[in-house]
C-alpha cells in the first residue's frame, strides 16, 4: 500500500488523479519537475509483493479444489480468474487486500462461497430456482435481528437498503435474487453479512456524536454534487493542462466505473505517452515503444487513483468512518475521513453550496499536502471543479485546469486494456490521425495561398 500521503482518491468533482505528476515521473517519462521529496521517491522502484500474491493464488487454488471436487484443472483456473475479476469489479479494496496478502482465509472462503453460489456453471450443478418473492425472503431473514429490524417498517426499509447495496456490489447477484435464481444458503450468507455491517455501523454512530453530526453534512454534499444514485455518471472524459510553475503540459483523461483509468499526455497536439489501469493491471506506453506493465508501488498508486467515486460516496460500505471536526464560527465544515487501512484525509466543505473547498493529507514526515478546488461548473448531474491547486506546506506546486469535460460519452471497458498488437496501439493511431490532419490542413492552406492572385 502507498503511504497515507500518496493515497490519492479522485472523484467526479476532481476526476483527474492529483498524483499524476508524481506518477509520470515514477514510470520514467521524466517530463515534470518535482520537489525534493517526490524526486527521491522517483529514483526508487519498489518491487510488488510477489510472494504475498503467490501465496494468495495458492490458497485460492486450494480452496477451489476443495469446493469443486472432480472438476478439471482448466475449470479451476477459469474459476480463479473469473473470481479475481469479480473482486476487482465489485470490491477493489478487497481485491487489493488479496493481492497484498492481507485477506484472511475465512473472508476469502466466504466470498468464494458467494461467488460460486452465483455461478453454478463451475460446480456442474443446475441452478436451483426459488420463485418466492425476493423482498419477502429478505424480510423473513431479517426477523432474526429484532434489535435492528423490530417492526415491519424497519424490515421494509432494511430490505430496500440490502437490495441497493447488493446491486452496487454485483448487478448479476441482484438480478439472480430478483429472478428467483439465488439459493437460500447464498441469500442467508449475504443477509447475515448485511446484518453484521448494519449493527456495526449503528454501534459506531451511537458511540461517536461527531460521526452522527457528520451524516447530514455528507448527505447534503452528495446531493449537491452528484444527484441521486440513478443519475450518477458511469464514465467521464476531461481535457486540460497542468502547470508545474515552469511548463504547461496538456492531457486528455478517461475514467469509467468502477476503477478504469486512461491518461493521454499530449505534445504539439500528438499523444506521446499513455498511462492506464484496466481494472487489474497498470500499464504505460511511450511514443515509438510497445506498451509495458507498471509494477510495484507505482502500480499500486495508479490502481488507487483509478477509483471512480468520491471519498464520501459509500464510505460506510467500504469500512471507512467520517467525523465532523470542531468548526470555527461560520467557517467551512471539516470532515475527517478515516479509511480501514489507517489512511486519513480531511475534506473541507463550503457550508453554503456544499462544494469541496480543499482536501488535506498529512505525510508521515509531518509535511502537509493539500489540494484546493474552485471554478465549479455543472456537467450532467455533477458539479466539477474545473481548477485545482496542489500545495506542499502551503506552497503551490502545480495548477490543473480543465478546458472541457464530457460525461457518459460511450467509452467501453476495452478502451482501457493494454493493446494486444504492440506494433500499432491506440496511441499510434491517434498520433497518426493527428499528423495526417495537420498535413492536410497545411496542404489546403498552401493551395489556397497559391490560388490567391
Amino acid at each position: 500500500m502507498p503511504s497515507p500521503s500518496s493515497r490519492i482518491l479522485p472523484s467526479p468533482s476532481n476526476p483527474l488523479p492529483l498524483g499524476w505528476l508524481r506518477t509520470l515521473a515514477l514510470i520514467g517519462f521524466g517530463v515534470l519537475a518535482m520537489d525534493g521529496a517526490w524526486a527521491a521517491d522517483a529514483l526508487i522502484t519498489v518491487p510488488s509483493n510477489a510472494t504475498a500474491a503467490q501465496l494468495g493464488q495458492q490458497e485460492l487454488a486450494h480452496l477451489l479444489r476443495t469446493k469443486l471436487p472432480g472438476q478439471p484443472q482448466a475449470t479451476i483456473e477459469r474459476a480463479a480468474h473469473d473470481f479475481l475479476q469479480h473482486l476487482s469489479e465489485t470490491s477493489p479494496i478487497i481485491a487489493e487486500n488479496f493481492s497484498a496478502g492481507r485477506l484472511s482465509a475465512d473472508e476469502l472462503a466466504s466470498r468464494l462461497d458467494i461467488f460460486l453460489g452465483s455461478h453454478p456453471e463451475y460446480t456442474g450443478k443446475a441452478t436451483t430456482l426459488n420463485l418466492g418473492d425476493a423482498r419477502q425472503r429478505i424480510s423473513s431473514l431479517l426477523k432474526a435481528a429484532p434489535d435492528i429490524a423490530r417492526t415491519d417498517a424497519d424490515r421494509q426499509r432494511l430490505t430496500e437498503q440490502f437490495l441497493q447495496q447488493l446491486g452496487a456490489l454485483s448487478g448479476t447477484a441482484k438480478e439472480e435474487l430478483l429472478g428467483g435464481r439465488m439459493s437460500q444458503d447464498d441469500l442467508q450468507t449475504r443477509v447475515s453479512v448485511f446484518i453484521s455491517d448494519t449493527r456495526a455501523n449503528a454501534s459506531k454512530v451511537a458511540a461517536d456524536p461527531a460521526e452522527v453530526a457528520a451524516v447530514p453534512i455528507v448527505e447534503s454534499y452528495i446531493k449537491a454534487n452528484f444527484g441521486t444514485a440513478s443519475e450518477r455518471m458511469d464514465s467521464i472524459c476531461y481535457r486540460g493542462t497542468v502547470d508545474d510553475n515552469k511548463t504547461k503540459h496538456e492531457f486528455v483523461a478517461f475514467k469509467m466505473r468502477p476503477n478504469l483509468f486512461r491518461l493521454h499526455i499530449l505534445k504539439d497536439g500528438l499523444v506521446y505517452a499513455v498511462l492506464a489501469y484496466d481494472g487489474t493491471q497498470a500499464w504505460e506506453q511511450s511514443m515509438g515503444r510497445p506498451p509495458v506493465s507498471v509494477v510495484g508501488s507505482q502500480a499500486e498508486e495508479i490502481a488507487i487513483s483509478a477509483q471512480f467515486d468520491d471519498l464520501l460516496l459509500g464510505y460506510r460500505e467500504r469500512g471507512a468512518s467520517v467525523r465532523l471536526l470542531d468548526r470555527q464560527g461560520s467557517g467551512p465544515y471539516q470532515l475527517r475521513i478515516h479509511e480501514s487501512d489507517g489512511t486519513e484525509e480531511i475534506s473541507v466543505i463550503d457550508p453554503v453550496n456544499f462544494t469541496q473547498v480543499a482536501l488535506r493529507r498529512k505525510r508521515p514526515d509531518g509535511h502537509v499536502r493539500e489540494t484546493r478546488f474552485d471554478d465549479y461548473r455543472t456537467v450532467g448531474t455533477a458539479k466539477i471543479a474545473f481548477r485545482s491547486q496542489d500545495l506542499n506546506d502551503g506552497v503551490v506546486h502545480a495548477t490543473t485546469t480543465y478546458s472541457n469535460v464530457v460525461v457518459d460519452s460511450g467509452v467501453i471497458p476495452r478502451f482501457f486494456s493494454r493493446p494486444e498488437v504492440v506494433s500499432f496501439g491506440f496511441m499510434d493511431m491517434m498520433g497518426g490521425l493527428a499528423l495526417i490532419e495537420s498535413q492536410a490542413k497545411n496542404a489546403s492552406t498552401a493551395a489556397k495561398a497559391k490560388s490567391t492572385p
